[in-house]
């Protein structure tokens, strides 16, 4: 009888050291750089971000800081955090982004259950008479902006060039379209092209924010691990680029 107690209880604690296993914490740093028509790139901004991985379970915490003050790009610090599940890739459950633009604050909060959005917290409320509608059926299946960039930073979620992500960022929506077609490999470089495709919830009388629009956007990994090499997206004459910062 104690011999059976006692291998039970050996039992039980090599299950435990599978079952109690550390989570995996992941740490990131990128540089944000702009570049105005034929000017040299200018660093404007830091993304420092740590990934939470337990089981199928993340939490993704970001701080965006901006480094240099540019007339062409506008000032944004802010903190934000992404709880969600893996399920293919990463998916929200609960995101929260708070920051100041223009010396004002605001705050976004998204909630989510399953395909839909459960609850949707803005300060301050847009004026919607002011920007393009949105119709609740735009809104199922979506994800927000730092899921959409911690997606893309593994190749597989982009599904070999060829994947669309729905993404509301609490107020506009918008497809970011990856193409096989305009897949391109050069210097043991992969290029996914996208093309950012705008819904609703635009300025109807205003230009957008260089960073709420896109004519194009690349996300380029290297062909040999497939890991994320760098991010461009342009804006008529500006063009952004994000790399890891080294």
């Amino acid at each position: 009888m104690k011999l059976t107690k006692y291998i039970f209880i050996i039992f039980s604690l090599i299950i435990s050291t599978f079952t109690l296993a550390d989570p995996f914490i992941e740490e990131r740093n990128f540089v944000v750089e702009a570049k105005l028509s034929i000017l040299p790139k200018i660093p404007v901004m830091s993304i420092d971000t740590v990934l939470i991985i337990d089981d199928h379970n993340y939490e993704y915490n970001f701080s965006i800081r901006t480094n240099n003050i540019v007339d062409f790009i506008n000032k944004v610090n802010g903190d934000g955090s992404i709880v969600g599940v893996i399920n293919e890739f990463y998916k929200p459950i609960h995101y929260k982004y708070r920051y100041t633009r223009k010396d004002k604050e605001k705050f976004v909060e998204i909630k989510y259950n399953d395909s839909i959005i459960s609850e949707l917290n803005l300060i301050p409320e847009p004026d919607k008479n002011k920007l393009t509608k949105i119709e609740d059926d735009m809104l199922i299946n979506t994800i927000d902006p730092s899921s959409f960039f911690l997606n893309i930073l593994n190749y597989e979620n982009v599904k070999d060039c060829e994947k669309t992500f729905r993404i509301f960022d609490g107020k506009r929506r918008y497809d970011i379209l990856f193409t096989k077609a305009d897949k391109t490999i050069s210097s043991n470089l992969i290029y996914c092209k996208a093309n950012q495709i705008k819904l609703g919830g635009y300025k109807i009388d205003e230009d957008e924010d260089v960073f709420a629009s896109s004519d194009y956007i690349k996300v380029i990994y290297n062909n040999d691990n497939k890991e994320f090499y760098g991010y461009e997206a342009n804006n008529g004459a500006i063009t952004l680029f994000i790399n890891e910062a080294k």
